[in-house]
């Protein structure tokens, strides 16, 4: 299940560049308070096992970036929160309602509406944008190496990723499918910037951040949509959505 939580703001607030890990600390903040009271039988089982989920970039439509804040320059923006867990979902959506409200860092932003986002419809070979940087990492030689779009190695990784979440999250023992991850070349070409270094809790990630075509198993491809696509998914890194062409 996917949301919009469209929030509204007062012009020429600023907010740190590095909100990933705020956001994530207050959707965890803003869905603890509202179990304690609403559902306090179930807080017990999301504190100790929060389920994995995604999130967009804010979606700031008016916006000055410099000297390591966002100044929004509009009176509102957006946050899209995903997840294949509809129960999470519907919870979070009901604390954020109930709550009117969501918080990053000191600032307070009133909730203007949540709408549900509809789901594509999913077939074997599909365009895909980047609502959020993607993270891949692997070890070598006792050093992670950061994936980029240019590495001959990147599906390979990618689709062992996918699976291993996959798994990870239904618990089971999905076997190496065939799921086919290339960046779109003609974007390539055009931009010189792929990649992004995003910092959380003072880790520094280098993440990619181009459109792509996903090919394989549609099942796989519908997890990657909902739940995200990569590592860190729950700091607001891999969510995706479908475009007709780049």
């Amino acid at each position: 299940m996917r949301v919009k939580v469209n929030l509204t703001a007062e012009r020429n607030i600023s907010i740190p560049i590095e909100y990933n890990y705020n956001v994530y600390l207050n959707l965890r903040k803003t869905l603890f308070e509202y179990l304690k009271t609403a559902k306090p039988k179930l807080f017990p089982k999301y504190k100790r096992d929060f389920p994995n989920f995604t999130f967009s970039q804010l979606m700031i439509p008016e916006r000055i970036i410099e000297t390591g804040y966002i100044h929004i320059k509009g009176n509102f923006f957006a946050l899209w929160i995903s997840s294949d867990d509809d129960e999470f979902i519907e919870y979070l959506v009901k604390a954020i309602n109930h709550q009117n409200s969501f918080s990053i860092y000191s600032h307070q932003f009133k909730l203007k509406k949540i709408d549900m986002i509809e789901e594509p419809t999913f077939k074997t070979a599909m365009n895909f944008k980047m609502l959020s940087p993607m993270l891949l990492a692997i070890s070598e030689n006792e050093k992670t190496r950061f994936l980029r779009p240019t590495d001959s190695d990147l599906s390979n990784v990618f689709g062992a990723q996918l699976i291993l979440n996959f798994n990870d999250f239904y618990k089971s023992k999905l076997q190496p499918s065939d799921i086919t991850f290339i960046p779109n070349q003609d974007y390539m070409e055009r931009k010189k910037n792929l990649t992004k270094l995003i910092t959380v809790r003072e880790v520094h990630y280098k993440t990619i951040f181009c459109p792509f075509t996903l090919s394989g198993d549609k099942e796989l491809i519908r997890f990657a949509w909902r739940n995200g696509i990569g590592i860190k998914t729950n700091y607001g890194f891999g969510m995706i959505d479908v475009v007709n062409q780049f």
